[in-house]
């Protein structure tokens, strides 16, 4: 009940515009973060060894009011971190540093900075890095996955609208574990009977290390999705292939 009427707040807070950079701590902007989608900008303001340094009055924080940073607070949630236990817990290495999050609290960026300037330049490169990113849809299975963990097939019409959910930002991540593959959803089509295709578009998300994959997809999933639920059970699968591989992995 307690967070209940306080994330109201914080939430406004960020939605609201500001004149100066509004700093969270890590978990308040990983609770929002949840809700807008933003980056977590996390400047370590302290020694990650000792735990010293000053949390006021240093001169990087100057930086902190340059028109170059404060024009960006719209894209981010801000966190300063001065104590050693959360440091450490980032992997942070000398003050000040840089380290982006996305809102899941994975790393998609760091770097030192001395300036607004370069201060600037790790911000953008995390926004590129974490942009929504155009797929190249294979129009087969492939034989081998190429170390990659997971199989995305997909059937839709000619146009593919609803492959495009899959480019969201917040699915950018998992490309590198990812094969796409699309069929068209026509229903004299042996890839729509091979894979049970009764209402399009589908997804099935599979085990691309197993053979046959269509006789045993991870999820499925039929209809128009939202990035959310596509994210959901992305996620699901790769928990279900990496768990297994570490069972594996025992044996």
């Amino acid at each position: 009940m307690r967070f209940a009427l306080v994330f109201p707040f914080l939430l406004a807070a960020w939605t609201a515009p500001q004149q100066d950079i509004g700093w969270l701590k890590l978990d308040q902007a990983k609770a929002i973060a949840a809700h807008t989608n933003k980056l977590i900008l996390v400047v370590v303001a302290c020694d990650p060894r000792s735990g010293s340094a000053p949390c006021s009055g240093m001169a990087v924080e100057r930086v902190f009011g340059e028109a170059a940073i404060t024009k960006r607070q719209e894209e981010f949630h801000f966190v300063r971190v001065c104590e050693k236990k959360t440091a450490q817990l980032l992997k942070a290495t000398k003050p000040p540093e840089a380290i982006i999050l996305d809102a899941d609290g994975d790393e998609i960026y760091r770097s030192g900075f001395s300036d607004a300037a370069t201060l600037e330049q790790a911000m953008a490169a995390a926004l590129q890095r974490a942009s929504s990113r155009e797929i190249h849809w294979a129009s087969e299975v492939p034989v081998s996955a190429g170390g990659k963990s997971l199989l995305v097939v997909a059937f839709d019409d000619e146009k593919g609208e609803s492959l495009k959910a899959f480019e969201d930002r917040t699915l950018v991540k998992f490309h590198d574990r990812i094969d796409f593959v699309r069929f068209a959803a026509r229903k004299d089509s042996e890839a729509v009977r091979k894979w049970g295709v009764v209402q399009a578009p589908a997804f099935f998300l599979c085990d691309a290390g197993k053979e046959s994959p269509e006789k045993n997809p991870l999820e499925k999933l039929t209809g128009k999705k939202t990035p959310a639920a596509l994210k959901s059970a992305i996620q699901k699968a790769l928990l279900r292939i990496d768990t297994t591989l570490k069972i594996e992995t025992k044996k």
